[in-house]
């Protein structure tokens, strides 16, 4: 017993430090996993635990490798265009009485 939780908590520090992920489909069927490394780079594997390549995010840009380190080609996220801040359909104000002051 204790040898399994002692490989239980080296297997939760080594995930939290690797920054390991399990991946399930939709319909919670495991596919693999993710991990990165401290240097950024994400790579993931398989259910058996072969890659099937790896990226790495660098000032918004994404790079893609294959398994064997390949490049495989690189996007960019870019933001939103925002939107006016307006109110559609404003409801008219009716018209309001004359007001007269100092009586």
């Amino acid at each position: 017993m204790m040898k399994f939780l002692t490989f239980g908590v080296f297997l939760g520090l080594f995930t939290q430090l690797c920054g390991a992920q399990a991946i399930y489909d939709a319909n919670g069927q495991y596919k693999g996993y993710s991990q990165t490394s401290p240097s950024g780079v994400t790579t993931t594997y398989t259910p058996s635990g072969q890659s099937v390549g790896s990226s790495q995010v660098d000032n918004g840009q994404t790079s893609y490798y294959s398994p064997n380190g390949a490049y495989q080609g690189t996007n960019t996220a870019t933001p939103a265009p925002m939107q006016p801040n307006t109110t559609i359909n404003t409801p008219r104000q009716a018209p309001q009485a004359p007001v007269m002051k100092g009586w």
